[in-house]
């Protein structure tokens, strides 16, 4: 019998594989006050999408998007072109 993984697709291993790193190379760069208030849901098309614990930080990330943005230009990992920022339930 197979296991389970087996049957998941290559291209989401990898993508899950991308959002880790790329969250441990954001743990570097940002805050500690904003990261530990995130979480990285996805990136699509160079678009990093986020999101916030609560509605305080959410607005930080909106306002001050291209500082955080900035931040991420020297990663090797991906470009990081756009965020997208969402509240979590």
């Amino acid at each position: 019998m197979k296991k389970i993984s087996s049957f998941i697709p290559v291209n989401i291993i990898n993508k899950s594989a991308l959002i880790k790193e790329l969250s441990a190379y954001i743990h570097k760069v940002y805050p500690e006050d904003v990261f530990l208030g995130i979480e990285i849901n996805s990136i699509k098309d160079h678009t990093l999408i986020i999101s916030c614990k609560n509605s305080s930080i959410a607005t930080i990330m909106r306002f001050e998007k291209q500082k955080y943005i900035d931040l991420l230009k020297n990663n090797t990992i991906c470009q990081v072109d756009d965020i997208k920022v969402v509240i979590s339930d």
